[in-house]
């Protein structure tokens, strides 16, 4: 591994800095627009099915963008396409406001399907380029930046939505929206250095690289295979909580739902905090705390708390459950994202483009089915069969790695690479 000098750990520093900033204001614009864009889809069309329908557009063109994504990012300049992705939001959002009221019902599905296709290539460029941007023993703590940007970010995004609406309106609230992503553009501007795809080298370079396109999965191996499906089934168990909140605390909290809401949420967003800032802290030791076997254990313990947490717990205990959910959930994800960011540079955006597909394909599927199960259930059924899928999923996974350690012929290729920094 290269040793890598003052002036370039500084560059590598700043660098973080200015994506984690970017990053955290361009999620604060996506979950503003989540609840502010829901919102304002029931207002105009009177309907719930219509606005059921307009978040289903939305996720499923960041599941459609996410192969695509990887595509583009492979080719690519990564920064370019980001800077690319918030204009194109920023401008939607203008549009929409400087729409004809008669016609503003018409956009929202054209902006349903940019705001989900630029999030999603905006997360798959960031998290494919971080490992040219930082040096290999840097990444993790660099992941725990993002991780926590973005538990902040959310919490404020959803906190601030609904307060927006009801005192500036509709109009300014979208207008701010575009305002946080041009924002987050003109900070990626500020990075001078340009990134992209890992230059192809020597004759047949094309070939090889549309063979490992065609057999991608085969080649990242089947531990980094596992970890995407419980991402996936992760997903698909935080679409039940995400669904079950607002009915649970309903149930809970007739006299204040909104309020309990908040809390929980405050809370998870604490614990996801914690997760980041713990991870970042022990990797400035030079502590290793990321593998499979935490990322399976992380996302075991995420579920159970889940679960426990729309028990009926006291709020005095339902706090620190929730924050234990989001410290498990915010280290998994660090995991995780450290572990595919192993892969071969040449493979690493499509491997990103495809997990992002999976995820988004999770998260669709519980938004539907978990929803439609409310209609019939009570939220704790509901919440523990998808989190108990996640649960099972999780501990499969556990067995398939802890057979593969103990079969050392069987190296997985996707293992984290040193990165020289020039």
């Amino acid at each position: 591994m290269s040793t890598v000098t003052a002036p370039v750990a500084d560059r590598s520093t700043r660098t973080v800095v200015v994506l984690a900033s970017a990053y955290a204001v361009s999620t604060y614009g996506t979950f503003l627009n989540l609840l502010a864009l829901g919102l304002f889809a029931l207002h105009v069309t009177g309907s719930a099915l219509s606005t059921g329908l307009f978040m289903a557009v939305r996720l499923a063109a960041g599941f459609l963008m996410g192969p695509l994504a990887g595509l583009l990012a492979g080719r690519y300049s990564r920064r370019y396409l980001m800077i690319g992705a918030d204009l194109l939001s920023a401008g939607t959002l203008g549009l929409l406001v400087a729409a004809p009221v008669g016609v503003r019902p018409a956009l929202l599905w054209p902006v349903a399907v940019v705001l989900g296709a630029g999030q999603t290539l905006w997360g798959v460029a960031l998290r494919s380029s971080l490992p040219d941007l930082v040096a290999a023993d840097q990444l993790t703590r660099a992941n725990s930046r993002l991780v926590t940007a973005r538990s902040v970010a959310m919490l404020l995004g959803f906190a601030s939505a609904g307060l927006l609406v009801a005192r500036v309106g509709y109009s300014a609230a979208f207008l701010l929206d575009a305002a946080t992503y041009l924002v987050s553009a003109l900070l990626l501007v500020t990075l001078r250095r340009r990134w992209g795809p890992a230059p192809a080298v020597g004759r047949g370079a094309g070939a090889r690289r549309a063979g490992d396109r065609r057999a991608l999965l085969r080649v990242v191996g089947p531990v980094v295979v596992g970890m995407i499906g419980v991402r996936a089934a992760d997903a698909f168990g935080s679409a039940s909580h995400n669904v079950g909140l607002p009915v649970y605390a309903n149930l809970v909290r007739p006299d204040d739902p909104a309020g309990f809401a908040a809390t929980f949420t405050t809370a998870w967003a604490v614990g996801s905090l914690v997760a980041g800032r713990w991870v970042s802290w022990r990797s400035r030791r030079g502590s290793g705390v990321t593998s499979e076997r935490s990322f399976g254990l992380a996302t075991c313990a995420m579920s159970v708390f889940f679960v426990l947490a729309f028990t009926g717990l006291p709020l005095w205990l339902l706090v620190p459950v929730a924050v234990a959910a989001g410290a498990a959930d915010g280290y998994a994800e660090i995991s995780y994202t450290t572990r595919l960011q192993g892969a071969p540079a040449d493979r690493r955006a499509a491997l990103f483009g495809f997990a992002s597909a999976a995820q988004n394909a999770g998260f669709g599927l519980g938004m539907v089915g978990c929803a439609a199960l409310l209609d019939r259930y009570a939220p704790l059924p509901v919440i523990a069969v998808a989190h108990g899928a996640a649960l099972a999923t999780a501990l499969a996974f556990l067995l398939l790695a802890g057979r593969l350690r103990r079969r050392p012929d069987r190296r997985d290729q996707s293992a984290p690479q040193p990165v020289e920094v020039t």
